[in-house]
């Protein structure tokens, strides 16, 4: 039998700063602390203390700790000081920390026949701008492509956003797209099948591009702020030149 060996220690940090980062999202979103221990004493609204993300991650209180700081490092995270007359307990008062939606911006990308468009946001997904371009439906993959470089290039003027503050791209692509974002199939759009679509898009952003099919784009969409918010099990069926379901 073979020795056993532990995992990779940057995959744990990985996946616990991905857990306080949720939890702390959430906290921020409700626009109230939760309520628990001591250290919800003159908490702030739409922050949280290092108790309560403690309890709702179920991690140890130094291992939080230390994923705070990196957050904090990275832009994400700010501490918050407790509201002027708020209620005060003995002792050194608690940590609350807030989640910047402001510390960046999210960009959207949808790829069709006959249109382009793009929608940028903060990282809470609050809309900053959108806008949307014609395409002829027989343009090639390069006329294409540049229908949506020179579209996002006016968003992100008109929303007066940096290139460079973008933090992650997201496309919906129509076709069978492969986890690189290659384009393995699309009888939609000209040139389309075999086209490195997240490779050449990736040439203009210094984030992450993620590349995924449009009828699945779109049932992440509805599941998250539409008409399949709070269902576990949802289809959802895109009906225009190029048919397809999306779960």
């Amino acid at each position: 039998m073979g020795r056993l060996t532990g995992g990779d220690p940057s995959l744990l940090r990985r996946i616990n700063s991905a857990v306080v980062l949720h939890a702390l999202r959430a906290a921020t979103a409700s626009g109230a602390a939760t309520e628990g221990g001591p250290d919800d004493a003159g908490g702030c609204a739409g922050s949280a203390s290092l108790t309560d993300l403690t309890r709702v991650t179920g991690l140890s209180r130094p291992t939080v700790e230390g994923v705070i700081d990196g957050l904090a490092d990275s832009g994400l995270v700010v501490e918050v000081p407790a509201e002027e007359g708020g209620v005060r307990r003995q002792g050194r008062p608690a940590r609350r920390f807030r989640f910047r939606a402001e510390a960046g911006h999210l960009l959207g990308i949808e790829i069709g026949a006959h249109r382009v468009a793009a929608l940028l946001s903060d990282l809470d997904g609050h809309a900053l701008g959108s806008i949307v371009r014609e395409v002829s439906e027989k343009a090639s993959a390069d006329e294409r492509l540049e229908r949506v470089r020179t579209a996002v290039a006016d968003l992100l003027r008109r929303a007066g956003v940096a290139r460079f503050s973008l933090r992650a791209v997201g496309v919906g692509s129509p076709g069978i797209v492969e986890a690189d974002g290659t384009v393995h199939l699309c009888t939609a759009l000209p040139g389309w099948t075999g086209l490195p679509l997240g490779e050449r898009l990736r040439r203009s952003f210094r984030c992450p591009v993620l590349v995924e099919n449009d009828a699945n784009t779109a049932a992440v969409a509805e599941h998250w702020k539409g008409a399949a918010v709070g269902s576990d099990d949802v289809v959802f069926v895109l009906a225009g030149l190029s048919p397809g379901p999306g779960r």
